[in-house]
Order: C-alpha cells, then sequence, then structure tokens
C-alpha cells in the first residue's frame, strides 16, 4: 500500500510539472502555429485602420447640432416608416407609449422589431394596431389602415446567460439583423433600399445588433434608417449599459430627466455629445 501511494503521489507530481519539461520542445513547435507572412499582417493592419477610419468618419457624434438638424429634416408633408424594437416588460410600455402618440398620417407604416419568445411585446404591439386601426376608421377623414410588420430577432443574450456563450448568441443576432434589417431591404430594394426611414429603441442589449446592422449600410455609403434612441424613464441617475453602448453611434440620444427640459444648465449642454437631446418626460 506505501509502494501504492508513492506511485500515485509521484504521477500526481508528474503531471502538475509544465508542459515544456513533459514534452520535448521539437514537438512542441509543431503545437505553435506558424505566423503569416509579414505582408499579410500589414495588409490586414491597414485595412482594419481603414474600417476604424471609416466608422469614425459616419459617426454622428462627429457633427455638429446644425449638421445633424439638416441631415435629420424632412418635410411635413414627407411619409414616413418606423421601426419600433420592442424590448419587453418596461422597454415595450414606454416606447409604445411613444409610438401611440405619432400622428399616423405620417408614421404611415410601423415595423415591430420584437426579440424571439417575447409574447408580452408581440401582444401589445397587435393591441396598439387595434387600437389604431379603429381611430382611423372612426375618423372624419378617410385614410387606408396603416400597414403594420413584426419581425421576431434571436436574443443577444438570455435573461441569466453565461458571459462565456454570450459571444456566439450574439453573433447570430447581429447576423440575423444584417440579412432582415439591411441586406434584405437592399436587396428587393424595399422603400428606396432601407428597412425604415427612423429605428426608435429604448433598450435592451437586443439594440447593439441593430445599430450594427445599420452601421454596414452606413460603411459601404448606402442610405440607412435614422437611429434614435430613449433612455428608459426609470434612469434618473446613470445611463443603462446598453446607452453606455451605442450612445457614439445613434443619431439621436434622448434623455428623459430631468423633468423639466429647461432646468438643464448649459455646463451640462455643453459637456453633453452633439446626439444628446435633453426631452423631459415623455412617458
Amino acid at each position: 500500500m506505501d509502494r501504492l501511494a508513492e506511485r500515485y503521489e509521484a504521477g500526481k507530481l508528474y503531471i502538475q510539472r509544465p508542459i515544456n519539461e513533459i514534452l520535448p520542445p521539437s514537438l512542441l513547435l509543431y503545437l505553435i502555429p506558424p505566423l503569416p507572412p509579414l505582408r499579410y499582417i500589414a495588409i490586414t493592419f491597414l485595412l482594419g485602420c481603414l474600417l476604424l477610419l471609416r466608422v469614425w468618419w459616419v459617426l454622428p457624434i462627429r457633427k455638429g447640432r446644425k449638421q445633424q438638424q439638416t441631415d435629420l429634416k424632412k418635410t411635413a408633408s414627407d411619409k414616413c416608416t418606423v421601426g419600433v424594437f420592442l424590448g419587453s416588460g418596461g422597454h415595450t410600455t414606454e416606447l409604445l407609449q411613444l409610438v401611440s402618440a405619432l400622428p399616423t398620417d405620417r408614421y404611415t407604416r410601423r415595423i415591430y422589431l420584437v426579440s424571439s419568445g417575447d409574447r408580452f411585446s408581440l401582444e401589445k404591439a397587435n393591441e396598439l394596431e387595434r387600437k389604431l386601426s379603429s381611430s382611423t376608421a372612426s375618423s372624419d377623414k378617410p385614410q387606408p389602415s396603416p400597414a403594420s410588420k413584426v419581425i421576431r430577432i434571436p436574443r443577444a443574450r438570455e435573461v441569466h446567460q453565461s458571459f462565456l456563450t454570450t459571444p456566439f448568441s450574439l453573433t447570430r443576432s447581429i447576423a440575423f439583423c444584417i440579412d432582415h434589417v439591411a441586406l434584405r431591404p437592399l436587396v428587393r430594394s424595399q422603400t428606396d433600399g432601407v428597412l425604415a426611414d427612423v429605428i426608435l429603441m429604448n433598450g435592451p442589449g437586443t439594440c447593439v445588433p441593430i445599430v450594427a446592422a445599420v452601421y454596414l449600410l452606413r460603411i459601404l455609403g448606402r442610405r440607412s434608417p435614422k437611429l434614435v434612441y430613449v433612455e428608459s424613464f426609470a434612469r434618473v441617475k446613470s445611463f443603462s449599459l446598453t446607452a453606455k453602448l451605442i450612445r457614439p453611434f445613434v443619431d439621436r440620444f434622448i434623455l428623459q430627466w430631468p423633468r423639466d427640459a429647461s432646468k438643464v444648465t448649459q455646463e451640462a449642454r455643453a459637456k453633453a455629445t452633439s446626439n444628446t437631446f435633453y426631452s423631459g418626460w415623455l412617458v
């Protein structure tokens, strides 16, 4: 028994030795992949720098407020298609309250982007469409019933999902959004090649794949939807994680606090990015 115990301890010590002491150096060299040629590394680095430069060039925060207002300016008679990302729970409730206030004679079509498995948001969207249809039918002016569409997006991250598996679900969500938000409308020439004129968002994390899909169009120099992010009414003192991530990339970043937007100091407005707007309470 003593010999068996000694051999067991010796085996444990042997296994715990560094790999370079167990395997011969010649074998270790085969385990290390060879480096690509220097010219490939240089080309990859150059392409990466050009991509970053292009992304920086199309960032809204690079432009001044006056230039942004000129870019977003539309006449009152223009008909618009609005995309609405419903993030479930309170996010859905807040955003649908905003959408219900939009004039249907101008925003004639709504496209709801709903996370997969989110029945609550789907039911609320259908409920809003029924209300809008009934109000349009009972109005004095004969107006066509506004069209609507629902796109179910795979979640970027499930509730309580491990951070180790999040990159895989995020990649899947980004690929789906690139296909349905960017490529399909472009190929089908739907509404001048864009899914919607403007996309409204207020969280949560699945906003990130939507923004990534829109920026693919902008990097390629194609017409793209304008991105409007309305920070949640519940965020009083700090931003949500999603807001921190996508704030530099959206065309309008709207804050609902303080309640009276006129009370925002000039110092706070000066420190804010050019795409940040204080609206006061919207919901």
